[in-house]
């Protein structure tokens, strides 16, 4: 009997254990200061570095603090101070199968994208007024408190397209337009190139993109040690 039980119990181990490998998509690979998670009406929980996340995780940055979010294929999210942030869907089961929507509630976030993004693949962010589909790239988005969004491009490639407040659907595909180019007033999309910018008015009206000084980071903490990650990634 005893011999029965073991080799249940570990047909049932062996079952659930790819399906909890597949929840463990990201980590917490740096944290200065504190930070919270928490998972649909559940409580609170502190932040460790090293602590596993998953798919519906939100996570919020207090003052002072910076967070690293690393992903199974090697990209990285980071999060500046006081930042909240959920992965809405995060599928990694392989290089053909990446999916990742991440939504920006407010503050600021850096992202770098390992290998480009294509075919069935995905990787954006959202705001309430934009978002930003990814093909291989590093860039940063800034959810400011009067809901106005700033996305700077610094190397590849972003599609920056209406937000969940315009009435996009949360986690809805995006495409790349031949750009920049106005779609309509109420339906839009840009492309927005390495070294470009372009900021979204807290009404939801897009701006046009242009180009930006690498003199706009150096008096900007949380561009420098992002751009020092990278470097140091390298």
């Amino acid at each position: 009997m005893k011999l029965i039980a073991w080799v249940a119990f570990l047909a049932a181990w062996l079952a659930l254990a790819p399906a909890a490998a597949a929840q463990r998509t990201a980590q917490v690979s740096l944290l200065e200061g504190r930070a919270q998670r928490s998972r649909g009406t559940g409580g609170r929980s502190e932040l460790r570095g090293g602590a596993p996340l998953a798919q519906g995780d939100t996570i919020e940055t207090q003052d002072a603090s910076r967070l690293e979010v690393r992903f199974s294929d090697g990209s990285v999210l980071r999060l500046g101070p006081r930042s909240k942030l959920q992965l809405t869907q995060a599928h990694f089961g392989g290089p053909a199968r990446r999916k990742l929507n991440a939504r920006l509630f407010f503050g600021k976030l850096w992202a770098k994208v390992i290998s480009v993004v294509q075919g069935e693949q995905k990787f954006q962010v959202e705001t309430e007024n934009a978002v930003a589909g990814v093909r291989g790239t590093t860039f940063r988005v800034d959810a400011n408190e009067d809901k106005s969004v700033l996305v700077r491009v610094y190397d590849g490639s972003v599609a920056v397209g209406k937000g969940t407040a315009a009435g996009a659907a949360p986690g809805g595909e995006r495409h790349e337009v031949p750009g920049p180019q106005e779609v309509t007033r109420d339906e839009w999309e840009k492309l927005v190139g390495r070294q470009m910018q372009i900021l979204i008015s807290p009404d939801g009206t897009p701006g046009e993109p242009e180009s930006f000084s690498p003199e706009v980071d150096k008096d900007d903490p949380f561009a420098r040690w992002n751009q020092e990650r990278d470097t140091a990634a390298k």
